[in-house]
Order: C-alpha cells, then sequence, then structure tokens
C-alpha cells in the first residue's frame, strides 16, 4: 500500500470508503456507495465510469466539479472514445482496463510538465464497483492534482503544449487478506 496513498486526503479517505463498503467481499456494489454518506469534500474529486465490452467501452456516467474544471470541459455522458485524443486520456483508460481485469484497486501517478518549470502532478485511485455480479460494471475513481502553480493550465490546454509522464505506470493494490494477482510498479 502505497503511504502517498493512505496519507492523500482525497484519495486515502475515498480509499478507505471503499475498503468499509468492500466488507470483506472482492468489491462493492455500486448500491452500496452512497454520496451522502461521504464527506462531502471528497465528491469534487471523484467520478463515476460505466464499464462494458470488457472495459474497451467507458462512459462517463458522473464527473465532480474540481475534476471538470481542472479538464478544462464535463465530459460526463461521453465515452471515453469520443475525447479529444491525448497520452493523458490514454494513460487513464489503461488504468481503468487494469483495474477492470484484476477486479482490484489500481493506484498511478503522472505529471504533467511545460515550459521552464512548470509541473502539474497526478494521483489516482481507480476502485472497481460490480452491480451484484462478480465482475466490475463501474468504476469509481478518485484524482488529485497538485502544482507549485497558483493556476497551472487546464488539462485541455496541458494535452496540446505539455508533455504528459507516468511517474508510476499502476499499482494494483490486493485486498489485506488475499494474494495479489500481479503487482506492477513500472
Amino acid at each position: 500500500m502505497p503511504q502517498e496513498l493512505l496519507d492523500h486526503a482525497v484519495l486515502g479517505a475515498v480509499y478507505r470508503y471503499w475498503e468499509k463498503k468492500r466488507a470483506g467481499r472482492p468489491m462493492p456494489a455500486r448500491r452500496d456507495i452512497d454520496p451522502i454518506e461521504m464527506d462531502r469534500r471528497l465528491l469534487p474529486h471523484l467520478m463515476l465510469c460505466g464499464i462494458s465490452a470488457h472495459a474497451n467501452m467507458i462512459r462517463f456516467r458522473l464527473v465532480g466539479t474540481s475534476l471538470a474544471k481542472r479538464w478544462g470541459f464535463d465530459p460526463t455522458g461521453q465515452l471515453l472514445s469520443e475525447l479529444p485524443r491525448a497520452d493523458y486520456f490514454e494513460f487513464l483508460a489503461a488504468l481503468i482496463r487494469r483495474s477492470y481485469t484484476e477486479s482490484a484497486p489500481v493506484y498511478a501517478e503522472s505529471f504533467f510538465l511545460w515550459g521552464a518549470k512548470g509541473r502539474l502532478d497526478a494521483r489516482h485511485i481507480l476502485l472497481p464497483l460490480c452491480a451484484g455480479g462478480t465482475e466490475p460494471s463501474i468504476m469509481l475513481i478518485g484524482i488529485g492534482y497538485s502544482s507549485d502553480d497558483v493556476f497551472p493550465p487546464q488539462i485541455r490546454a496541458l494535452n496540446a503544449k505539455a508533455h504528459h509522464l507516468v511517474e508510476r505506470r499502476e499499482l494494483v493494490i490486493a485486498a489485506p487478506t488475499e494474494m495479489p494477482r500481479s503487482a506492477n510498479i513500472a
């Protein structure tokens, strides 16, 4: 378990909520997740994505206001494949597919670099939810962005002028009582 995940105000809290709702099962069901129960400060940093066709079709069902603002647009209702082609969205799609395949949480870090000193860090936690069966059908995703810049550019602008780099490609997090199917830090 990466310490930076547990220490992160948003990602650590949403992971602990997911773990509590999992209640010993491989993953909680969508019906177990209640935004009213969550700390209201988490909601702007969360999104729900519907998954179908073995994670080849990913639809943004709900996107928090902080994420929509950081991205520069609100993709709610859109398919991920309908978004402008960009390294960052391809990275996000790969993380969703990995969490779906493993039926387990995935933590990943990446960052954008631009100009002489511009940097925007992005930390992601992807938490699978089922619709009652054993296969994930929805992904609960928390993203935390941070930068030393007071007003870093939106992702929409960064996709055109910045380099998106991956610090930690993906780390599959096994439940405390399970052995990981794979734990890969690349």
